[in-house]
């Protein structure tokens, strides 16, 4: 009996102390709602509000810097861009949390650039990826790529479903763009009716769908992995599959790779990686295949979602406002005509221009950005950062503030608002412009991100010259609430109406 007694004390206690940390590191940092043991403030998002709303009103109520708990991790988040500046371009704030999801990046064989924490290894990959992304943005092998997939998807398009009737697009638009990302990364192509295609969109999208985006859950609770143990075993099985599927395109490549000629991201990579050893660099070990092939899946993991949902959202907004459609077309027509678009036609579209810029602002596809970590005792502002504490930039909040200091009617969908009083884009953005993150860790895919969308939506109305991009059912230019982690459009329809 007495042993009993003594168990149930320590047990007791063990809880008591635990309780207190806890309790001792929430009034340690900024503040932010009161959480709960074990729940934190995960009870805060059971509400009818969108999750960025939420986040919205607690950085109304407790300021620009505060904690959120996602069970028992405590995250610092951050809404002033002119903070989030200060803090993310210092290298205190480079390091990345240990998470579920990066997990499947890294392990002791291989790691990647986006989850890689900051050290030797994760400047090495994030130097050469980010100089062969670059290059690839500009290569000419581009245009070709992007002209062939908006032309057979349009294809594809219209042989299923016929113009003037309605369409669902979202299948249509992911094709497109994970042929362009394929193409771009391994040079592939794909039908909508592929194996390899359907494999892809599973892995990378179905899969989250079919588990109502419990990873996300995952994330922050041992526990819930543990009661979600087989879709855990088989999230990191597909994930595993899609590296060996990845690596072994790559190793493909070596077989008639020249020097002399790059054909894709995959070529850059080897490039670069053979500059490494041959001039005995210091980043040369770092440079294994299995890390640049982890390299890759960033991309194509990243780039294949984000610029889709962009697309979607250009999509949506340009049948939402036909007379900006109308405005799109007259520019294009202008300044390029019948002919394929160049690089260096986005200096001549300035309204094009603006109007990606303004839906990158209005709808920031990725609205949280990934998280960073404090690699030793920093600050944020007046605010003590623990060591290890996971800090964000809450982007949506940023992009879409409403109190004037960056943005006027920030909530409101207005491109005129990148172009200046000579109608011409501003290249030179407001410092609350940062749909692509902020600081050392910005997204490497930006200046990519940027020529695809800029190449594909004039290619896409070129080539509906002879039809107007019309609603047929949508509710509203709200996100789709069911989504836990970017910002979607709700489902909608478009109909492709012929004008003659």
């Amino acid at each position: 009996m007495i042993y009993s007694d003594i168990l149930i004390s320590i047990i007791l206690f063990y809880i008591v102390y635990k309780v207190a940390k806890f309790y001792q590191r929430y009034y340690s940092l900024p503040p932010g709602p009161f959480p709960i043991p074990i729940l934190g403030n995960i009870l805060s998002f059971k509400s009818k509000l969108h999750w960025i709303e939420v986040y919205r009103q607690l950085s109304q109520k407790y300021g620009s810097v505060f904690t959120l708990h996602m069970y028992n991790t405590p995250i610092v988040v951050i809404t002033d861009a002119d903070i989030a500046r200060e803090a993310f371009n210092k290298n205190e704030f480079s390091g990345r949390p240990e998470s579920y999801f990066g997990s499947l990046f890294k392990t002791d064989k291989y790691t990647d650039i986006g989850f890689a924490d900051y050290g030797q290894t994760w400047e090495a990959l994030r130097r050469v990826s980010h100089a062969a992304v670059q290059k690839y943005s500009t290569n000419d092998h581009l245009l070709d790529v992007i002209v062939d997939s908006v032309d057979n998807t349009l294809k594809t398009m219209l042989e299923k479903e016929g113009p003037d009737k309605p369409i669902k697009p979202f299948d249509y638009i992911y094709l497109m763009f994970l042929n362009i990302l394929a193409n771009s990364t391994f040079g592939e192509n794909y039908s909508i009716t592929d194996s390899e295609f359907n494999y892809f969109k599973y892995v990378l999208l179905d899969f989250d769908k079919e588990i109502e985006y419990r990873w996300v859950l995952w994330e922050f609770s041992p526990l819930i992995r543990l009661f979600d143990y087989k879709l855990v075993d088989k999230h990191r099985k597909l994930f595993d599959d899609l590296r060996l599927l990845m690596i072994n395109k790559f190793r493909q490549h070596y077989i008639d790779y020249e020097p002399s000629i790059e054909r894709d991201i995959c070529d850059a990579l080897i490039t670069a990686k053979n500059d490494a050893l041959r001039e005995a660099k210091e980043s040369a070990p770092h440079l294994t295949d299995d890390n640049l092939v982890m390299t890759l899946i960033d991309l194509f993991y990243a780039g294949t979602d984000t610029s889709q949902n962009t697309f979607q959202w250009i999509l949506l907004l340009m049948s939402y406002y036909p007379l900006m459609q109308t405005k799109l077309r007259q520019e294009i027509e202008s300044k390029i005509g019948d002919r394929l678009a160049r690089h260096e036609d986005r200096q001549r579209c300035h309204y094009v221009m603006a109007f990606i810029a303004e839906t990158l602002r209005f709808r920031n596809v990725f609205p949280s950005g990934l998280m960073h970590k404090a690699v030793v005792d920093s600050k944020i502002g007046n605010h003590m950062i623990p060591k290890d504490t996971s800090v964000l930039t809450f982007q949506a909040i940023i992009l879409r503030n409403n109190d004037n200091k960056y943005w006027t009617n920030g909530l409101d969908f207005i491109p005129e608002r990148f172009l200046d009083s000579d109608g011409h884009y501003m290249t030179t953005h407001s410092p609350a412009f940062i749909p692509f993150g902020v600081g050392r860790r910005v997204c490497l895919g930006e200046k990519l991100a940027i020529a695809d969308l800029f190449l594909v939506l004039v290619r896409f109305l070129q080539s509906t010259q002879n039809y107007d991009i019309v609603l047929d059912t949508y509710s509203d230019l709200d996100p789709n609430p069911n989504d836990l982690i970017s910002c979607r459009p709700n489902d909608y329809t478009i109909i492709l109406k012929s004008k003659i």
